[in-house]
């Protein structure tokens, strides 16, 4: 994978979690759109130093943090309501949050593990891969309605099996 497409699919999967780390701090939305794009520029800017060992959220977050303290060491030119020590224990709290595991995303492992390797291949070219059903249907030699009945039921299955688990482990 180029890094452009890297960059793009990490920055994509943490971009909600990232704006909202920028709107904790910047009240204004203009200013806070203004912010969020000076630190996407500088998150690629700076992507050939990131460590794909290391959590991308994280290095976004503190690269973040470092955006919102120039904004407030630069006399405010932005409001950042916030001193540095605030700034700091917020990325510091979503960094624990974030380190853990979500009780639906492990039930959802979980659950695709029991699935049969012909269903979570459909399941993968449907969600992951955001295959049209057209396409999906084609490779499978079935009818469109075959596809969507196979999914209904599969993402049932899912939901079934999320809720025992969840409930077992007392997370319901």
């Amino acid at each position: 994978m180029d890094q452009h497409a890297d960059f793009l699919r990490k920055f994509l999967q943490c971009e909600a979690d990232l704006r909202a780390f920028v709107g904790a701090v910047v009240r204004d939305v203009h200013a806070r759109q203004d912010v969020f794009q000076e630190i996407a520029v500088t998150l690629w800017q700076h992507f050939a130093r990131y460590d794909p060992g290391r959590s991308f959220a994280a290095w976004a977050r503190g690269i973040a943090a470092k955006k919102l303290l120039e904004q407030w060491n630069q006399g405010r030119r932005v409001p950042v309501p916030f001193s540095p020590e605030a700034i700091g224990r917020l990325a510091e709290v979503a960094e624990r949050i974030e380190s853990r595991p979500a009780p639906g995303l492990e039930a959802l492992e979980h659950c695709l593990g029991k699935v049969p390797e012909k269903s979570r291949r459909l399941l993968i070219l449907r969600y992951g891969e955001a295959e049209p059903v057209e396409a999906i249907a084609r490779q499978f030699r079935a009818s469109r309605d075959a596809i969507y009945q196979a999914l209904t039921r599969l993402r049932r299955r899912l939901r079934d099996c999320m809720e025992r688990y969840l409930f077992a482990r007392g997370d319901t």
